[in-house]
């Protein structure tokens, strides 16, 4: 037994962190298990290339603890980086991809028409529509693996198409809360809070419909939740800083789909003359850049 603790926090809140504790046995358990779902060892993936940063749980699993365990190497790249390098010398890659990654991958598909075969991991967010994109320009050579899960919970679910229901991971057992329908996963990877006892269990923000299979389809969150490319917003925070720099403005953030981001929102006005929408986008462009919205309209 690997009793050794990593500490993650969840990911770029508008709150404040949270800090989540996990063994390393853990951690390996993920590993292994992710690398079955992905196909890898039986596919003989020759290389990990990840966009997502090792310092949260899925860029750790992903960039370090997966390529670990398949004794291949990892390339940590940047969405703005050019790709060549990091696929040079690779034939059967596996990508650890974000929403924003997926744009990043189309304009290089010349050089990924020119791998063997490519497994496209996504995860930590809703999956853009320019997946879908992607996956039919590279034709039979490509394949998906979407995965659903949390810091705190690690992987809860995965599915090998958009349209798929979710197919919960191999040691999770999922039920639903009575009357509010938010997910309870029981795991032996449940993160423990610093200085807390060990937990099989976690109730998520997400709420879902369970099917007679076992499968399950999600169906929103309980809260004013979004997760952008990993990073977790809550709208009803953005809305209170901008009504601390525009007093009397009544602004609502409205959640949104978006084909880059997976989803994203706007902010509507209400009662809204120029001057008001005027100083709501001088107060959006105060946010940090992920944290503003595509539009600022009246409502």
């Amino acid at each position: 037994m690997d009793s050794r603790i990593h500490a993650f926090a969840t990911s770029g809140t508008t709150g404040t962190p949270v800090v989540w504790h996990r063994t390393a046995d853990q951690i390996g358990a993920e590993a292994a298990l992710l690398a079955a779902l992905c196909g890898a060892s039986e596919a003989g993936v020759d290389g990990v290339v990840s966009f997502a940063p090792p310092r949260h749980l899925y860029g750790h699993l992903m960039g370090i603890a997966m390529p670990t365990t398949l004794n291949v190497p990892c390339r940590l790249v940047s969405l703005t980086a050019p790709l060549r390098w990091a696929f040079d010398g690779l034939h059967r890659p596996l990508v650890a991809a974000l929403p924003a990654a997926i744009a990043t991958l189309q304009h290089n598909l010349g050089v990924l028409r020119g791998l063997d075969e490519l497994v496209l991991v996504h995860g930590s967010a809703v999956l853009p529509p320019a997946a879908r994109t992607l996956l039919d320009d590279l034709g039979g050579r490509a394949r998906l693996v979407d995965l659903f899960g949390s810091t705190e919970t690690g992987l809860v679910g995965y599915r090998r198409s958009e349209d798929a229901p979710w197919t919960p991971a191999p040691d999770v057992t999922l039920t639903a809360e009575p009357g509010s329908g938010r997910l309870i996963v029981h795991s032996p990877r449940i993160a423990a809070r610093p200085g807390g006892p060990a937990r099989t269990s976690a109730v998520l923000e997400d709420v879902v419909s369970f099917a007679a299979d076992g499968t399950f389809r999600w169906l929103g969150r309980s809260s004013r939740l979004l997760k952008v490319n990993g990073r977790r917003l809550y709208l009803d925070q953005v809305e209170a800083a901008l009504r601390c720099q525009v007093p009397g403005a009544i602004a609502r953030c409205q959640p949104a789909a978006d084909p880059r981001r997976g989803e994203w929102f706007d902010v509507h006005v209400s009662a809204a003359g120029p001057a008001a929408l005027a100083a709501i986008e001088r107060a959006c462009r105060t946010l940090p850049a992920w944290q503003r919205p595509r539009t600022v309209r009246a409502a």
